[in-house]
Parts: structure tokens; C-alpha cells; sequence
């Protein structure tokens, strides 16, 4: 099973937290590093640091539509270490993809052949892409699917929409399946997943797929993997996060309360109202402590209520 990067809720504290606690997780993929200014975010940079990824498998993931970043951002992992790198082409955020980045690459071949070109010149690198079916036409992929030739990827990821949709509407199987029959690389699916039934089912259905890439759904639920995790080990998940941000963040308590309460917009999405909503309002930590204490005091109700929301 990989772990999707999903930007802002998976970096190495929730990695590290999930691996100690759940686990079940084969291989995580960072969220995308990027340049700024002229260098590497440096923010991005200690993510990825081997200091902070001890005893998991770590994939970094670079966004850059300007080859001279891409190698910038190659050459530093590199150094650290790193010999296989994913590609974004698959961020839908328009403030991304209108500047020709992620996803909104797709819709310009010859720009996703020089940068392909530009990164085959590194030694000693493997490469895998995390795209969609393209930007704002379902069969975008099929003037990519050549290029990858280039760099001759270890797989490629795709979550069956194209980029204008975000993560609205319906995903385009049909579109899916037949990238995966003209693909000469290996596939793994991503898109939609928020059970292990729902994983079950795909590998059942495409059983030529390399892995599955599961994203939302294990944020939503860190223990998807671990199907005897108890609500002891939700609060140690919580607990470790609490911790990690704690020793890394220094913007003070306000900074570490909104950080905390970002993350309960995607984790456990089934808890109730009223419970979530007094995480919101907490200003202190003291106050967000008691709420989130309070609410993870409830994980089988609120479990219960997002497996019956995605199932039906």
C-alpha cells in the first residue's frame, strides 16, 4: 500500500505517527517540493530529511514546470540520498496548474518533454509520475504516455480525473482502464479509495495494477491498515501529532492550535458536530486539548459514520 502525499496534512510528523501507531504503509510520497526566490523552500527540504523519515520509505515528490528548478530540486535530494523521486503532474489547485504546474502541465505536451529530458540527465535517479487524465480534457494523457519513454518511470500514478475537477464529479474509469491498456508502464491507481473495501474491490477489477496509492482516505482514517487499532491508539495518533508539532512549529500556541485544528478537516471526518465544532472554536491549547480529547473519546462512533457516509 503507498501513501499519498496530500500537501499540509502528510509531513513527517503525521508519517511518522501513522508509521509508529497504524502502520500497513509500504511506501509514503512526500507532499511536492518546490522553488521559491531561487532556492529550494527550505521548509521542504527538513521535511524530507532523513533525520525526520527514520525507519520508513520515503518518496519525495518535485513540482516545476522550469527544468533548471526541477534539477535544483533533484540534485539536493541527491545529496541527501534520495535515488527515486516522483513527478507532479497531478495538482489540480488552479493557483498551480494555470502556471503550467501539476496537473495543468497535461495540456502541454512539448512542456512535459523538455522537463522530462532535463531530469533523464541525471545519474544514478529513478523517476515515477503522479498525474491525472489530463486538464481539461479526459485524453490529455495520451501525448504524455510517449514522453515517459524519456525517463522510463518505475510506474505512474494516476487518479482518474482530469485536473478542472478538482476532486469533484465522477472518476472516468472508462478513460482509466484504457490508459492502463496502452500503458508499457506500470500502474498504480489512486482516486477514491476511503475503505479497505473499496481497495479490495479495485485490485479485484484491475488485477494487472502495480499498487494502489491511497490518499484522503488514510488521512481520513490512519488506521484504514490496522483493522484491530483501538480508540487508545487514535489518541496515541493524536498524542504523537500534538508532540511533533509542538518541537517543530515555532510561530507559538496560535500557530500550533490552527495547525491542529487544520488537521481534524480531514481526520475523522465522521465526528460529530458539536465536536468538531468545539475544536474550531478552541484559542488556547488548553481549550483544544479538552475538545479533541472529547471527540477522540468518540473514534468508533465517528468511524462508523464516515464508513456509512462513503458507502453510501
Amino acid at each position: 500500500m503507498l501513501a499519498a502525499p496530500l500537501q499540509g496534512v502528510t509531513d513527517s510528523v503525521w508519517r511518522m505517527a501513522q508509521h509508529s501507531v497504524f502502520g500497513g504503509v509500504d511506501a509514503y510520497y512526500a507532499p511536492f517540493m518546490r522553488v521559491e526566490r531561487g532556492e529550494v523552500r527550505r521548509k521542504d527540504l527538513r521535511d524530507v530529511s532523513p533525520e525526520r523519515n527514520a525507519g520508513i520509505t520515503l518518496v519525495p515528490q518535485i513540482l516545476a514546470c522550469q527544468s533548471d528548478h526541477a534539477l535544483m530540486m533533484v540534485e539536493a535530494l541527491k545529496q541527501m540520498g534520495y535515488r527515486h523521486i516522483d513527478i507532479n503532474l497531478g495538482c489540480p489547485f488552479p493557483p498551480i496548474a494555470l502556471h503550467r504546474k501539476g496537473s495543468g502541465m497535461l495540456a502541454f505536451p512539448d512542456l512535459t518533454a523538455t522537463l522530462f529530458q532535463a531530469l533523464a540527465t541525471v545519474q544514478d535517479v529513478q523517476y515515477s509520475v503522479k498525474m491525472r487524465l489530463g486538464w481539461d480534457r479526459n485524453d490529455q494523457w495520451r501525448d504524455i504516455l510517449p514522453q515517459l519513454e524519456i525517463i522510463s518511470p518505475r510506474h505512474i500514478a494516476v487518479h482518474p480525473r482530469i485536473g478542472k475537477q478538482q476532486y469533484k464529479g465522477d472518476l472516468d474509469m472508462e478513460q482509466f482502464e484504457a490508459l492502463l491498456a496502452a500503458s508499457q508502464w506500470p500502474v498504480v491507481y489512486n482516486g477514491g479509495l476511503r475503505s479497505i473495501q473499496d481497495i479490495e474491490r479495485t485490485i479485484q477489477r484491475y488485477p494487472t495494477l502495480a499498487a494502489v496509492m491511497v490518499g484522503s482516505g488514510l488521512a481520513a482514517n490512519p488506521g484504514m491498515f490496522s483493522p484491530k487499532a483501538t480508540t487508545d491508539d487514535y489518541r496515541r495518533f493524536h498524542d504523537l501529532l500534538v508532540e511533533g508539532y509542538t518541537e517543530q512549529l515555532n510561530g507559538g500556541e496560535a500557530q500550533l492550535v490552527r495547525h491542529l485544528q487544520d488537521i481534524w478537516q480531514t481526520f475523522l471526518p465522521g465526528t460529530d458536530h458539536k465536536l468538531f465544532k468545539a475544536i474550531r472554536k478552541s484559542r488556547t491549547l488548553d481549550q483544544y486539548q479538552n475538545a479533541a480529547i472529547a471527540a477522540l473519546n468518540h473514534v468508533e462512533s465517528a468511524l462508523t459514520q464516515y464508513a456509512t457516509h462513503v458507502s453510501s
